[in-house]
C-alpha cells in the first residue's frame, strides 16, 4: 500500500478510535441523568460498552486485542506497582481527611443513595469496584484508547485525550456530589493520575502495572465511602 494509503488507514482509525470511545463515556453520562441510574444497572451498561467498543474496533481495525493489553510484568516491575499501589493508597487517605471539611456529607450520602448505594449492599459494590471496575477502566482507558493510539503513532495526542476521557467519564459520578471548586480540582486529579495510569502502561507495555494501582485506589476511596458516607439500608 502506498505510503498515503497508510497515513489515511492510520487517520481514519484514529478519528473512529475517538469517536468510539468519547461515544461510549457520553452514552454512559446519559443513561446516569436518567431513572435507571441505580448502580446495577449503570454497571452493566459499562461492561456492555467497555468491552463491546475495543472488541469491535479490534475485530474492524486488526489494530490489538484483548490479550495484547496484559503484557507480563517483569518481577522488579511488580514490586515498584504494588510498592506505588501503597502509596496510593496512603496518599488518597491524606487527600481526604485534608479536603475532609470541605465535603458534605449529606450531598455525598444522597448521590450514593439515589444510585442504590446502601449499608445493605455496598459489601458487593465494593467487591465489585476493586474486582470489575478498575479492571474494565483499565481495559477501556489504557488499553483500548491509550495503547491503540499509541500504535497508530499519535503518543502525545494518546496521552492527552485518554487522561481527559478518564477525567471527564467521572463527571456523572461527581455531579452534585461536591462543590463546584471542589468538582473542579477533583478533575484535575483524575485527569492527572489517567496520565500516571499511562506512564505506567507505557513502561511496561500492558495495563497490568496499572491496574494494580488502580485496585489500590479504587480500594481506599471505597474504604472511606464505608467509613464515613454510605446511606442507611
Amino acid at each position: 500500500m502506498p505510503l498515503s494509503g497508510v497515513r489515511n488507514v492510520k487517520n481514519k482509525n484514529i478519528v473512529a478510535l475517538t469517536g468510539v470511545s468519547f461515544a461510549a463515556c457520553a452514552l454512559h453520562y446519559a443513561w446516569l441523568q436518567t431513572p435507571l441510574t441505580l448502580y446495577a444497572y449503570a454497571s452493566a451498561l459499562k461492561c456492555a460498552l467497555f468491552l463491546a467498543c475495543p472488541i469491535m474496533y479490534f475485530a474492524l481495525a486488526g489494530n490489538g486485542s484483548l490479550r495484547s493489553m496484559f503484557a507480563g510484568v517483569s518481577p522488579k516491575a511488580a514490586k515498584l506497582s504494588f510498592a506505588a499501589g501503597l502509596c496510593v493508597f496512603a496518599l488518597i487517605w491524606l487527600l481526604f481527611f485534608a479536603a475532609r471539611p470541605f465535603l458534605s456529607a449529606e450531598a455525598l450520602g444522597g448521590a450514593f443513595g439515589r444510585r442504590g448505594i446502601t449499608e445493605g449492599n455496598f459489601i458487593f459494590v465494593f467487591l465489585y469496584i476493586i474486582l470489575i471496575n478498575a479492571a474494565l477502566e483499565e481495559i477501556f482507558f489504557r488499553g483500548f484508547v491509550f495503547m491503540t493510539l499509541c500504535r497508530e503513532g499519535v503518543k502525545r495526542f494518546a496521552h492527552a485525550y485518554s487522561c481527559l476521557l478518564f477525567a471527564l467519564y467521572h463527571a456523572a459520578i461527581l455531579d452534585n456530589a461536591v462543590s463546584p471548586p471542589l468538582f473542579a480540582l477533583c478533575m484535575a486529579g483524575l485527569a492527572a493520575a489517567g496520565l500516571f495510569f499511562n506512564i505506567l502502561t507505557a513502561k511496561c507495555g500492558g495495563i497490568t502495572a496499572s491496574l494494580i494501582v488502580h485496585v489500590a485506589a479504587n480500594a481506599a476511596l471505597n474504604l472511606i465511602v464505608a467509613a464515613y458516607y454510605l446511606p442507611p439500608r
